[in-house]
C-alpha cells in the first residue's frame, strides 16, 4: 500500500480559522440589514423610493440591467446625479427623467425588464437593489406607496428600516 501522507489536525484547524478570520465563510455578510427599495408606476414614470437615514442625502443613482448581470460589466442603462430638489436628496427619484437632477442620462432604449437601482451618498456609502418592472406594474398599491418584496410601504416606513444611528 502506497504511503499516504496525512493533514495534521493543526493545519486544517488553521484553514478553519483563517477563513473565518477573513470572512470567506457561507453566510449572510449582514444578516441585520432588512432595508427595502420602493418602486412605483406613476403613468408612463417608474418612482423608486431608496431607504436613507434622516441625515443622508442620495449623491448619486445608477440603474443597470438586471438580466445582464452575468456580464463582466453590465450596462449602466441610466444615471442622475447632483441632487437639487429636496425630493431627490431624500431618496425619491423618478427615473428615465431629469426632474430633481443636475446631471442625468437619457432614457434607455429598451428599457429592461429587471433592474438594479444602485446609489450612493455623500460618503460615498451606497447599495443595490433588485426590482421586478412586471412586480411593480401589478401591485396594487394606495396612494404613497411603494411596492416593496415586504409589500406596500409609505417613504417613512421604508426609511424607517434602516438603523439609523444618530451621535448626540
Amino acid at each position: 500500500m502506497p504511503n499516504r501522507r496525512r493533514v495534521a489536525p493543526p493545519v486544517l484547524l488553521f484553514t478553519a480559522v483563517a477563513l473565518l478570520a477573513s470572512g470567506c465563510f457561507l453566510g449572510p455578510s449582514d444578516p441585520a440589514d432588512t432595508t427595502l427599495v420602493g418602486a412605483r408606476v406613476e403613468g408612463e414614470t417608474i418612482v423608486v423610493k431608496i431607504p436613507l437615514c434622516p441625515s443622508d442625502e442620495l449623491r448619486r443613482v445608477e440603474v443597470t440591467d438586471w438580466d445582464k448581470a452575468e456580464d463582466t460589466n453590465p450596462p449602466i442603462v441610466w444615471w442622475a446625479s447632483g441632487p437639487r430638489t429636496t425630493s431627490a436628496k431624500r431618496g425619491v427619484v423618478r427615473l428615465w427623467s431629469a426632474e430633481g437632477f443636475d446631471r442625468h442620462a437619457a432614457t434607455p432604449a429598451p428599457v429592461p425588464r429587471t433592474l438594479d437601482v444602485a446609489y450612493l451618498d455623500p460618503s460615498g456609502e451606497g447599495r443595490d437593489y433588485v426590482v421586478s418592472l412586471s412586480a411593480v406594474a401589478a401591485a396594487k398599491l394606495k396612494p404613497g406607496q411603494y411596492w416593496t418584496d415586504d409589500g406596500p410601504r409609505t417613504a417613512a416606513q421604508i426609511d424607517a428600516r434602516l438603523d439609523c444611528h444618530t451621535v448626540t
